[in-house]
């Protein structure tokens, strides 16, 4: 009986192994074939970028927003400034305006409320929490070694390697919570980047951004899952703490 019970279990976790690795790959491959998809569709105005934002800055904002220049592929938000490249800036692309207008979602976050701080201001505690989880876990682990085999005999070693795994293993549930946490943040920036780009969209165009939004928040699931997955060495490295 038990034995029917063990191999249903395992079975049943390799399938959703299986299913959770074929999420996390189908999510980057889906994001990348949608962007090249979004960034060929011109929106029906003909509004650039950079057009787009100073006006969601003036209406949204009362121009407290500052606009700055970053490399191409870094367009960002950070505490009141909405960083974007030259590449963007001209852009009239729906890919962009989607990009741009999820960053301007972070943007109303960081105003209506101090979630996005909070959270940011737990990503560095993770960073730095993150740069002992090998250290903790590798030492937990060797003494743990050396006292089931009787190399040090003395049972503070055996509690010393515990507490160290249990450490580890703190810093690893952290980083899962935040990456969960920075999934429910994002879905929530891409719903005010939708109302902010109703005025200025076709509804048809609305969906198309609507979609491709979808399946930007679909790589930050992949990245929680990559992350869950890190210990069976099968999921490609995600930084624990981004």
């Amino acid at each position: 009986m038990w034995t029917y019970i063990i191999i249903g279990a395992i079975v049943l976790f390799a399938i959703l192994l299986c299913f959770a690795l074929a999420v996390a790959s189908f999510s980057f491959e889906n994001y990348a074939a949608k962007l090249k998809e979004v960034s060929s569709s011109k929106n029906t105005f003909g509004i650039s970028t950079l057009e787009y934002v100073a006006e969601i800055n003036k209406t949204r904002f009362a121009g407290r927003l500052a606009i700055r220049r970053c490399a191409e592929w870094e367009d960002h938000y950070s505490s009141g400034v909405v960083a974007l490249s030259d590449k963007t800036m001209s852009s009239n692309s729906l890919a962009s305006l989607s990009i741009v207008s999820h960053e301007l979602g972070h943007a109303r976050q960081d105003a209506s409320g101090g979630t996005l701080k909070k959270h940011w201001k737990m990503l560095r505690k993770g960073r730095m929490c993150g740069l002992f989880f090998m250290p903790l876990l590798l030492v937990g682990v060797v003494l743990s070694l050396l006292w089931v085999f009787q190399v040090l005999p003395h049972i503070a070693f055996l509690i010393a390697g515990a507490v160290c795994v249990a450490s580890a293993l703190a810093i690893f549930v952290f980083a899962i919570v935040l990456k969960y946490l920075e999934v429910k943040i994002e879905k929530e920036a891409s719903m005010f980047a939708l109302e902010f780009l109703q005025d200025f969209l076709t509804e048809k165009e609305l969906k198309t951004c609507k979609d491709f939004l979808h399946s930007a928040l679909l790589t930050y699931w992949g990245g929680l899952i990559r992350t869950l997955l890190s210990w069976t060495l099968l999921t490609k490295k995600d930084v624990m703490f981004r």
